[in-house]
């Protein structure tokens, strides 16, 4: 698959970060605990999580991608609840990770920078819809961004 490429700086992440966090608080929905999908939502949720004075912060550990090409997503560590709490990752593509973690969290509202059509529905919040197509290359990303 043909990937058309983009390199958000920190910046423009920390920025986006800042306006998922007003999206949400608008929603009017009392979070109490924040949950990330580790590593790619480690940047934007700790900034989310300043904005919005959460402090109980839990850490999901799944593998969805293999070299940028979707896989099998492999939850290897999730709490399981049905407490209303808000999950933050970086981008929600074909779906894999968000279904995966909705059988942990059936009632999580997962809040990502962007959103690709595929998994658009699965989003309960969203900064930016991007195509299929592109590939955000995260400034963290180090491996990727040495492969271009």
């Amino acid at each position: 698959m043909d990937h058309k490429l983009v390199f958000p700086t920190y910046d423009e992440i920390h920025e986006k970060a800042v306006k998922l966090a007003e999206l949400i608080k608008n929603k009017n929905i009392n979070f109490t605990k924040m949950v990330v999908v580790s590593r790619g939502g480690f940047v934007p949720a700790s900034v989310v999580a300043y904005c919005l004075g959460i402090q109980d912060v839990d850490i999901v550990s799944i593998q969805s991608y293999i070299h940028r090409e979707p896989g099998q997503a492999y939850v290897h560590r999730a709490p399981k609840t049905d407490e209303v709490v808000l999950v933050i990752d970086d981008i929600v593509d074909k779906g894999g990770t968000a279904k995966a973690l909705r059988e942990f969290m059936p009632n999580m509202h997962l809040a990502v920078i962007y959103a690709k059509p595929r998994g658009l529905p699965l989003a309960n919040t969203y900064v930016e819809e991007i195509t299929q197509e592109t590939w955000p290359v995260f400034p963290w990303d180090e491996e990727d961004k040495a492969n271009h």
